[in-house]
């Protein structure tokens, strides 16, 4: 459903700011709703909490999605070559208390809210998978790699991976042993299969197809060899998300009827999926990990997702007891998640940044001059007083810790009068803004409208569902909305979302940036793993981001995770040779050494 209304000027917005303190404390209470989260969409994120506290795992540090300023990988130790090291990595910040002397027990249904369903199936090469469809995924499938807490992607499913000098050849090495849930080998031939389907896909496909693949050879049972036209250093950063969840070919055979019949190496199998309402998960006995003193996985009989985009509802099913576990991304209830459930954070480095995002090929947004404009005319700190807990506005796509960020990297900060005058100079009068059918999101919008209503523009708001919202990102179908993405983990993992290659068509580039400084730097990233110099290239992002103004940057989201206190295990993951990865990576966690107290 799509509808649009009209923000007249010159509406002061002044008057805004306490209705939606109002609102926002009677939504604290347990009445709105706060996320939006598709994709990658952005609604809401959360302040940085007080005090984080758990049982289980050792302390991690913080997390994020992407792989920003990281080296190529490293093959933990085991056969297949040594890949270059990293010559600094980020320091990040722990997540989760010391773990308990508790002895894991067996059993028991472990009941999670989400933010989201993945409407589009599970079937990892065709779905449009936020944060929620990325918790499915990690149940059902592993990830070929896995952000290790150095700041370099390290095996996971696989046992080894590894380039030659100049990046251009990798060699990807699987465990014996290992079986799909239809019980088929997960060996040499299904990974090329893998590679070879995530290059059909609609979407994958655009990201696959800018490795010029030139070949992939089965050189035994486990191991492949892929042959590049050109460097790609950050190919492992590249596997520890969308394209490195392992299916199986039999899944792969199925088409379309893939999307309801996920065929992963996982923890857990699908049981059974009734949209909008849950997600039922079984435990695969024949799973291949166990845990740090050799007990098999998963603990769980069982894993039950309840999807509820109202932040609130799941707030109240949580203390409730219906739920066991949920996901939360907003920053109105701090010191009530910490104080009344065991809370799993994310730290400060990796955080993703919440932001208005441009259409830079539709006009006035094409225009710098105007883009810079509606900046100064963005009081970002009443915002993020209002939405986000007063946390100070980011000044870029980088939260503090992560390579690339900037204390001061020429934003515009608020300046009306020159706003105002740029605007009146440039005779832009109508401009308008899209958000999706969630209250909080509408919020967030109307004060925006507000603000620049009082720059002299009239500004209509168009509402649509979030599924809607996100195909109109990939086609182009949109002026300005809020969105949620990019936490870097590796500067060349943005790629896809920033460079101008992927800004034409069926586009990742949402924004269609095209901007030479950020293409030069993004493609310097791939053919490097200098850690330094991808800070540096990072650091010129930021600083070309600010000089366009290609978005307007708010605050950057900080994940958690919140339990009952006989719940335990979230996000453990027992690595190879005791190694870590980032915990509640933007929000996406492991459920392998979850379990319950029974």
């Amino acid at each position: 459903m799509t509808s649009t209304w009209r923000v007249s000027k010159p509406a002061r917005w002044r008057w805004l700011v306490l209705v939606c303190a109002l609102a926002l404390a009677a939504s604290a209470c347990g009445g709105g709703d706060d996320d939006d989260a598709g994709g990658g969409v952005a609604a809401e994120a959360t302040a940085a909490p007080e005090a984080s506290s758990g049982d289980d795992g050792a302390s991690a540090p913080s997390d994020d999605d992407g792989g920003d300023g990281q080296p190529a990988p490293d093959d933990s130790g085991d056969e297949g070559g040594e890949a270059p090291a990293a010559t600094a990595a980020p320091e990040t910040a722990a997540t989760e208390a010391p773990a308990a002397e508790m002895e894991p027990q067996y059993g028991g249904t472990l009941v999670m809210g989400l933010e989201a369903e993945t409407t589009n199936g599970l079937n990892p090469v065709n779905a449009q998978a936020a944060v929620s469809g990325h918790i499915l995924f990690r149940a059902l499938y592993d990830t070929l790699t896995i952000e290790g807490v150095d700041g370099r992607a390290v095996p996971n499913l696989l046992e080894s991976i590894s380039p030659n000098d100049d990046f251009t050849e990798w060699t990807m090495t699987l465990p014996p042993g290992i079986t799909f849930h239809d019980g088929s080998p997960a060996d040499a031939a299904a990974l090329k299969r893998h590679f070879e389907e995530q290059l059909r896909g609609t979407l994958t496909g655009i990201s696959v197809r800018s490795w010029e693949i030139e070949s992939i050879e089965i050189m035994d049972d486990l191991t492949i060899w892929m042959v590049l036209a050109k460097p790609f250093a950050a190919l492992p950063e590249y596997l520890t998300s969308h394209l490195g969840y392992f299916g199986a070919p039999s899944m792969h055979d199925l088409g379309a009827d893939a999307a309801r019949n996920p065929i992963g190496t996982g923890p857990f199998m699908l049981d059974e999926w009734i949209p909008n309402e849950v997600t039922r998960m079984v435990r695969n006995p024949d799973y291949w990990r166990t845990d740090a003193e050799g007990r098999q996985l998963p603990y769980l009989d069982a894993l039950e997702f309840r999807p509820n985009n109202d932040s609130d509802a799941r707030y109240a099913a949580l203390r409730s007891g219906d739920l066991d576990a949920s996901v939360d991304n907003t920053g109105i209830r701090v010191d009530d998640y910490n104080e009344q459930f065991k809370t799993f954070w994310q730290g400060e480095a990796y955080e993703e940044p919440t932001y208005l995002m441009f259409n830079h090929s539709r006009a006035p947004f094409d225009n710098a001059e105007f883009r810079r404009a509606l900046a100064q005319c963005t009081d970002r700190q009443t915002f993020n007083t209002i939405r986000w807990d007063g946390q100070a506005p980011a000044t870029g796509p980088f939260s503090p810790g992560t390579p690339g960020y900037l204390e001061d990297s020429g934003f515009p900060g608020f300046d009306p009068d020159a706003g105002r005058a740029t605007i009146a100079r440039l005779g832009v009068t109508d401009v308008e803004l899209g958000t999706t059918t969630d209250p909080a999101n509408l919020l967030n919008t109307e004060l925006l409208a507000a603000m620049w209503g009082d720059c002299g523009l009239d500004v209509s708001i168009t509402q649509v569902d979030q599924a809607e919202l996100i195909t109109n990102a990939v086609i182009g179908n949109f002026t300005a909305f809020l969105w949620r993405n990019h936490p870097s983990f590796h500067v060349a993992a943005e790629r896809i979302w920033w460079h101008s290659e992927f800004g034409q068509g069926i586009a990742l580039n949402f924004g269609r940036i095209n901007n030479p400084v950020i293409d030069a730097a993004l493609d310097e990233s791939l053919t490097t793993d200098d850690f330094d110099r991808l800070t540096e290239l990072a650091e010129d992002i930021n600083r070309a981001f600010a000089e366009e103004v290609h978005n307007i940057w708010f605050y950057f989201s900080n994940w958690l995770i919140a339990a009952h206190d006989h719940v335990h295990g979230i996000d453990n993951l027992t690595l190879r040779e005791g190694q870590e990865h980032v915990k509640v990576l933007a929000g996406r966690v492991f459920l392998t050494e979850a379990w319950i107290e029974q």
